[in-house]
């Protein structure tokens, strides 16, 4: 394990002379061995450690006990030690994240703000080969391309600050062998073999189960992909960098013109590219996001914008492409690409999208806007391949009702509906190629209705879960 964790650090340029190393230790197997090898290696690679451990206020008294433990280690090993505590669950739920996304969070916000006080250069975290397979295997069910079959990075930046996994060629197996052989202790968190967490039911069930039946070498042939796609993407990062110059008309405003010369596939790189340095947290930047810039650029004149996650979004005005950040005012929106067929739930609003594919038309009398369920069929043939969102109204947003001329504001439409002005943010819109396709609750728009009993449909169904 040492030698794997010494070969990474110098084929990677993880480390230098003088580095200062906040060192994140949650006083699991992992991050105590990855404690263990930089102390034993801190004299020849010339580096300094600072242990720092974040209690999640998951695990009640469990917790509390795995910072003693932490805080103990760091005592024995002569290294200094920083803990916090924070209300993870609390966090959660303001932020309408999963438990999992929020303790990320907190994880590395914690970790920066030490590695800030401290003056430190670096934070190393002990992400594991077994870490790396579970992540490709979650963004390859998520949709990822090629860079998400990259996995984790061996050095990346967290809010401006190096952050580095000496770890990442030494397997979790390998991690415990080295702490048993040298009667080292360590804590187990329970927490890791429940299965209502995402990543616990990879680890445990998923890939056990595809090794038994695809291939005993999974994890190392995943591993292997990713090594080659890390390489490939390197290149293909530094053409877009190139492209990305070429399109820039002024500080984070792209030419329009420019961007729709390139190819797809440079063109999904040099926005992703273009986002991230707008300020955008790259893991945001998905296909989703890059659908919905790419049918701001397919739209005719005018201004148009596109909401993206949190609190930005995208807008045209003729030839020219910008990020901005949405006033603090305005309500914070949602927008998901809608699974078809299959079911899509959103969090806020609490809603249960279910889409199939079936034949015929569904006529709706009773619903009304803002009430569920909500059902209406809209044409197969219209949709095609193009992707469908459920997200917020947005001021100017307009629909062309179906058996009505002309097209109607959204805002003007659940003003005569008598729609709260509060409530308007909640109200959900099916949008397909740029356009609004449906109203749940109203109508579905010209051009996108089923027109007879055996016409292919897309059936949509939206209720509160």
């Amino acid at each position: 394990m040492l030698r794997n964790i010494t070969d990474t650090i110098q084929k990677h340029a993880l480390l230098r002379g003088d580095d200062r190393v906040v060192v994140a230790v949650s006083g699991g197997a992992d991050s105590v061995a990855l404690l263990y090898a930089l102390h034993h290696l801190r004299r020849r690679l010339g580096i300094s450690l600072i242990v720092a451990h974040l209690d999640h206020g998951i695990r009640g008294p469990a917790g509390a006990a795995d910072a003693t433990f932490v805080k103990q280690l760091a005592w024995k090993l002569g290294l200094p030690c920083v803990h916090e505590r924070v209300d993870v669950p609390a966090s959660a739920r303001l932020s309408k994240t999963s438990l999992e996304m929020a303790a990320r969070e907190a994880r590395y916000a914690f970790l920066v703000r030490t590695a800030r006080k401290l003056n430190a250069t670096c934070i190393a975290t002990a992400h594991t080969s077994d870490d790396q397979v579970e992540t490709i295997l979650l963004r390859l069910a998520r949709g990822a391309g090629s860079r998400g079959l990259t996995g984790i990075p061996f050095r990346t930046m967290s809010d401006g600050m190096p952050v580095v996994r000496p770890m990442r060629e030494v397997s979790h197996a390998q991690a415990v062998a080295f702490l048993k052989k040298h009667r080292l202790r360590w804590r187990e968190d329970r927490t890791n073999r429940e299965l209502r967490f995402l990543r616990n039911r990879v680890r445990h069930k998923v890939l056990p189960f595809l090794e038994e039946q695809l291939s005993p070498r999974l994890r190392e042939t995943l591993r292997r992909t990713s090594d080659i796609m890390a390489g490939e993407n390197e290149w293909m990062d530094a053409e877009a960098q190139k492209a990305l110059r070429s399109c820039t008309l002024s500080h984070g405003v792209l030419s329009v013109r420019s961007l729709k010369a390139l190819t797809l596939a440079v063109r999904r790189r040099v926005v992703r590219a273009w986002l991230v340095d707008c300020g955008l947290p790259p893991d945001v930047v998905d296909y989703d996001v890059g659908e919905r810039v790419e049918q701001l650029l397919a739209a005719r004149g005018g201004t148009k914008s596109a909401a993206l996650p949190g609190d930005w979004r995208v807008v045209r005005a003729y030839d020219r492409l910008r990020v901005e950040r949405v006033p603090a005012k305005r309500e914070k929106g949602f927008c998901v690409s809608l699974r078809i067929p299959g079911v899509t739930r959103l969090s806020e609003p609490a809603l249960r999208i279910d889409a199939k594919y079936a034949t015929g038309i569904v006529r709706e009398r009773t619903a009304r806007v803002g009430r569920y369920p909500s059902t209406a069929t809209v044409s197969r043939a219209a949709v095609g391949k193009e992707p469908v969102f459920i997200r917020s109204w947005q001021p100017g947003d307009r629909i062309r009702p179906l058996g009505m001329k002309g097209s109607k504001k959204i805002q003007d439409i659940l003003t005569d509906l008598k729609v709260p002005v509060d409530q308007r943010g909640q109200v959900p819109l099916l949008e397909c190629r740029g356009e609004i396709i449906w109203l749940p609750g109203y109508r579905v728009a010209q051009g996108w209705e089923v027109r007879g009993p055996g016409d292919r449909c897309v059936r949509l169904r939206i209720s509160a879960p």
